[in-house]
């Protein structure tokens, strides 16, 4: 019994590394090759900063001997900007000059919220470990985005993590409601929830399509 345990975990684990290990080991080498190097050029042409601050293995041994500035310049960027990032990861659309109109963003909110909260069938020793690990894969992939920027994208004398926008974070939501779940354990008509996800896409597909309308169309 136990043998047959320990082989199925194993072939499990040999799974998850296929599809996990590639993304860790060429997303990096990735980032080393092009060193977001488009990026990286505008703001050398616009401004006067020197070329290793976008260096991103010359900005790890500097944050390994200052620790607190990439934690200090990430909690300014989310302080000061995450409503806006909020809004841009329900939609800004354009070149992030056409909001939708502001009551899309707090309904659209609601329904995001609502749309997770189903009852897991797990016991209560398992769902706390979803909770955990789920919690801390959506900090990770958080903290990740800002490391990202950090090393290619933001100059030292800069006090904010530069170049973070909302719509990188739609990958985590998943993660999120999966987390939202496993916390709240909340089991709600199976009807209602299905009703609130096919109202919440019309709405998005409606006031975008309204805003680009009025926005490129619509007669002065």
């Amino acid at each position: 019994m136990m043998v047959c345990r320990m082989t199925e975990l194993r072939r499990r684990w040999s799974s998850l590394a296929l599809v996990v290990v590639p993304g860790f080991i060429l997303s990096p080498l990735w980032v080393l090759a092009v060193s977001a190097e488009i990026a990286a050029w505008r703001l050398l042409e616009g401004e006067t900063h020197p070329r290793e601050h976008f260096d991103p293995l010359w900005k790890l041994a500097y944050m390994w001997e200052h620790p607190l500035h990439f934690p200090l310049a990430a909690w300014t960027a989310l302080t000061v900007w995450g409503d806006r990032l909020w809004q841009e990861l329900i939609g800004i659309l354009g070149w992030q000059d056409i909001l939708l109109p502001p009551w899309t963003y707090f309904v659209l909110t609601v329904f995001l919220v609502l749309v997770p909260l189903q009852k897991l069938n797990l016991d209560g020793a398992v769902r706390a470990r979803v909770a955990v690990i789920t919690g801390l894969a959506v900090l990770g992939y958080v903290v990740t985005v800002y490391l990202i920027f950090f090393l290619t994208y933001t100059p030292l004398n800069v006090d904010h993590v530069r170049g973070v926008q909302g719509r990188y974070f739609v990958m985590a939501l998943p993660m999120a409601a999966i987390f939202l779940a496993s916390m709240t354990n909340i089991d709600l008509p199976r009807g209602a929830l299905a009703t609130t996800a096919i109202a919440g896409s019309l709405l998005s597909g409606i006031t975008s399509f309204q805003a680009l309308l009025v926005t490129h169309w619509s007669v002065p």
